[in-house]
């Protein structure tokens, strides 16, 4: 009996965090600006979705329409930076003078300049590389990387809402009205997004079905939803 136990108790082990996997952050990337595209805007825009497609949290999509977050790729230029000196000495044939010349030893940097819009937001990036324009798009496939992160939240709350309202305010409920626990309607009419404390979810949804914990995160049932909790805050909601 006891084997039978802790057998079932690795299978729910390993079958619990697949549950709380966070969805992708869907990027478009373009190089066309208003129908027009900066000389070669166009390649570094396929060198940056090659980029991102080795991202392990963000998915590389096909419109603007699909997408959270829309990456413009606005111009690449270049410029000499000196890099260092070369001193060399030429001898008279009889040894009796010298002249010495030095040059300068050139680098190539290329710039990068892109703008990251999600709704009404926007950010540039800049990058630079000495390498190739690849290693510019890398590293601005980074800055992507890193911002995507640090609002995740927020832009599910936006994939939620539709992408362009903001998410609005759990609604506030009167004892005397408070719902019943996993109601239909309820969970029907409650809006409920990443961000929200247990207690906020309990006062729009009422109680869970059924609740399932896994160290700092846990999973609330309700008939139709799904609402899972990291470290005590809404991080996805499924239907």
């Amino acid at each position: 009996m006891r084997r039978f136990f802790l057998a079932v108790l690795s299978l729910a082990l390993f079958a619990v965090p697949s549950v709380f996997a966070q969805q992708l952050v869907n990027v478009f990337v373009t190089g066309d600006n208003n129908g027009f595209s900066a000389a070669g805007a166009n390649d570094s825009a396929l060198d940056l979705q090659k980029s991102l497609a080795n991202k392990k949290t963000l998915r590389v999509v096909n419109s603007a329409s699909e997408a959270d977050i829309v990456v413009r790729i606005d111009s690449r230029d270049s410029h000499k930076e000196v890099d260092g000196y070369t001193t060399n000495t030429n001898r008279s044939d009889d040894g009796r003078s010298s002249t010495r010349t030095t040059t300068t030893n050139d680098k190539t940097v290329r710039n990068l300049h892109a703008t990251l819009m999600a709704g009404d937001f926007t950010q540039a990036l800049d990058a630079q590389s000495e390498m190739s324009w690849r290693f510019a798009a890398d590293n601005i496939a980074g800055q992507i990387e890193r911002w995507a992160k640090q609002n995740y939240p927020r832009l599910m709350a936006r994939r939620t809402s539709g992408g362009n309202a903001e998410p609005p305010a759990p609604p506030v409920q009167s004892a005397a009205s408070a719902p019943s626990a996993g109601s239909s309607a309820d969970t029907a009419d409650a809006t409920i997004h990443p961000g929200m404390t247990p207690d906020e979810v309990t006062k729009a949804l009422g109680d869970p079905l059924k609740k399932v914990n896994f160290g700092t995160k846990s999973m609330w049932t309700y008939k139709g939803m799904q609402v899972v909790f990291e470290s005590g805050k809404v991080t996805d909601v499924k239907f």
